[in-house]
């Protein structure tokens, strides 16, 4: 996936967030705040000269306090931008639609792992669920696959020291748990710096929380009511 491609999709997908959240028109990033269409409308400063235009709809979602969500997402969108090192967010415009598909969000997810196979001295990362591989950096080979696999069982029936998570630090890999029932692991060659991979394995974590719940079904019952996944420690 190239960078252009992954900036989109994370936009996109924060501002569909947002759309639903609130019961949105529509949600579009802008370079300036003089968009006018005769549609109730916020605009909210995202710093560099950018803006977020949402457009409000008659009726909002009372579960979800406006601001709240106004809040949360110019925070969302300012760390997209650090994190991919851009001078300016994609003008995206985004309204009421379907959830991205169950490809779009494994591709997210393989993205974040190269990110994180990609740090000093590793060579692979895996998230795992329920001990099924859910996506790679790169495709196992069979030793690999071997490996993340007995990973994945040690890590699921071991917990830290004072937490209910699992944490697994081997000479070639680390391994902790997180999420539901979910394993992140990296393969990696000696000598590593446990506080390094761990920082940035707890980094990534928090991010794929956020997109594994799209993996799953919709509920069958109309009143059911969302997951919030626990805070990564």
């Amino acid at each position: 996936m190239s960078t252009e491609t992954g900036l989109e999709d994370e936009v996109r997908e924060a501002l569909r967030e947002l759309v639903a959240e609130i019961g949105a028109v529509s949600a579009r990033i802008v370079e300036n705040d003089d968009l006018r269409t005769g549609v109730p409308a916020r605009t909210l400063a995202l710093g560099g000269g950018e803006f977020l235009r949402v457009e409000l709809g008659t009726r909002s979602n009372s579960d979800v306090p406006i601001e709240q969500a106004f809040e949360k997402i110019t925070r969302q969108l300012r760390a997209i931008r650090r994190r991919w090192e851009v001078a300016r967010l994609p003008e995206i415009l985004v309204g009421p639609g379907a959830a991205p598909t169950s490809d779009k969000v494994t591709d997210r997810i393989s993205t974040y792992l190269k990110g994180l196979a990609g740090i000093d001295r590793a060579s692979n990362a895996f998230v795992t669920r329920a001990g099924k591989l859910i996506a790679a950096a790169n495709p196992p080979d069979e030793a690999e696959a071997s490996r993340w696999q007995f990973l994945a069982r040690r890590t699921a029936n071991t917990h830290a020291p004072g937490s209910s998570y699992g944490e697994i630090v081997d000479p070639d890999a680390y391994a902790m748990s997180f999420w539901y029932d979910c394993t992140l692991i990296v393969l990696l060659a000696e000598p590593y710096g446990i506080d390094f991979v761990r920082h940035r394995c707890r980094h990534v974590a928090r991010e794929l929380a956020n997109l594994l719940p799209m993996l799953e079904p919709d509920p069958d019952a109309p009143a059911a009511i969302r997951r919030r996944p626990p805070t990564i420690p």
